[in-house]
């Protein structure tokens, strides 16, 4: 029997239940789910709190919806239970530090493949990004989540899926941490440099040079670890004279 659900963060329950119902065995691998109205009426939800959760299993590949005929278990649910545990971990446990470092681990790879495996139409979906990026650059501070559209994209392109969902959750993270904070700050040479880097990578693709491709990716996240970490020392330096000052007034005025 389905159990009933409070209203409170529904979706997220909504999924810890799917999740359970799978990993118990309730809901069978091959298993043809009931329809969306029927689903949300067993769950005591609305529709689209049923369509939200249903999307995020999809996009794990716990659910698999085929057009035209339903919505099934995936045949690699379990496995993928334990991806999308990983990504949750991932999320609410990982430093900007660590973030940045598994990013260096696997985009320069990412870039390798894309290089190898996507379609000239995708190099210009790349270019028609890079420019949008430009012009921000040119009309407000080049933000720091301004050139994650193409990371994605790139991700995306080398057509590894579970890469590609890591560089996601790694980038979402990295979007509501403090790495922006610190990132926004940044010398204005560094900032047209990033722009260089992915002008050159998309140059190195269109020749379909993957080795080319590689080098520039680990030498453009290499770069963007090496300015966070200088900011943040230069920050933890006037942080610590700030509250020296600050000691000392207060030692003064006693």
């Amino acid at each position: 029997m389905i159990p009933k659900i409070k209203k409170l963060n529904l979706s997220n329950q909504l999924i810890t239940i799917i999740i359970e119902l799978i990993e118990t065995g309730q809901w069978e691998v091959g298993l043809k789910l009931p329809n969306e109205i029927e689903l949300a009426s067993s769950f005591n939800v609305s529709r689209n709190i049923m369509r939200e959760s249903m999307k995020v299993l999809e996009k794990f590949g716990i659910l698999s919806s085929k057009t035209g005929i339903g919505t099934y278990v995936s045949e690699n649910a379990l496995a993928n239970i334990h991806n999308m545990q990983f990504f949750e971990q991932l999320k609410s446990n990982s430093t900007v530090e660590d973030l940045l470092e598994t990013r260096l681990i696997l985009e320069p790879e990412l870039a390798y493949y894309a290089t190898l495996r996507s379609t000239d139409e995708e190099i210009e979906e790349l270019i028609s990004i890079l420019e949008s990026d430009a012009k921000k650059h040119e009309v407000t501070a080049f933000f720091h989540d301004d050139d994650f559209d193409f990371h994605f994209k790139l991700a995306k392109f080398s057509r590894n899926l579970l890469c590609e969902n890591i560089i996601h959750s790694i980038l979402d993270q990295l979007k509501s941490s403090d790495y922006g904070k610190i990132n926004m700050y940044v010398e204005q040479k560094v900032k047209e440099e990033s722009i260089n880097e992915h002008e050159y990578l998309i140059d190195a693709m269109r020749k379909r040079d993957p080795l080319l491709a590689r080098e520039i990716m680990h030498k453009h996240i290499f770069s963007r670890i090496s300015v966070i970490n200088s900011s943040y020392n230069t920050n933890m330096i006037l942080s610590k004279n700030i509250e020296k000052n600050r000691l000392k007034k207060a030692k003064t005025n006693k």
